[in-house]
């Protein structure tokens, strides 16, 4: 019975230290269709993201990663890489310019479109 209880504490703490080790947040990325979330949402996962889902709707995109391997900044800059403005940083003309006309967020008659 000792050998039970010590091998699920253990157990228990490891699982405790491992679901503190992931942070839970998001991020505002512009984009306006289906090809967007696409991009985004692979352009987020660099090494130490688990999760990543955009909505067109409101923008947000959710993140899980693990802060010991990546950060806020390196998920934020691999997606303006990809083209994709977020609430951080800008994407470069030439990325932006490097989108299917479709998915130019920064057009307002473009935007409307989508809607």
């Amino acid at each position: 019975m000792k050998k039970f209880n010590l091998i699920f504490v253990f157990t228990f703490f490891g699982l405790i230290s491992q679901a503190q080790s992931i942070t839970d947040t998001s991020m505002v990325v512009n984009g306006v269709c289906g090809m967007c979330k696409s991009t985004i949402e692979k352009a987020a996962q660099i090494e130490g993201v688990s999760f990543a889902e955009w909505s067109k709707e409101t923008l947000v995109l959710k993140l899980k990663f693990d802060p010991q391997v990546t950060n806020l900044a390196a998920i934020s800059k691999s997606i303006t890489k990809s083209g994709y403005d977020t609430e951080f940083q800008t994407a470069s003309d030439s990325s932006y310019y490097s989108l299917d006309p479709c998915c130019y967020y920064r057009d307002p008659n473009n935007v409307h479109k989508h809607k």
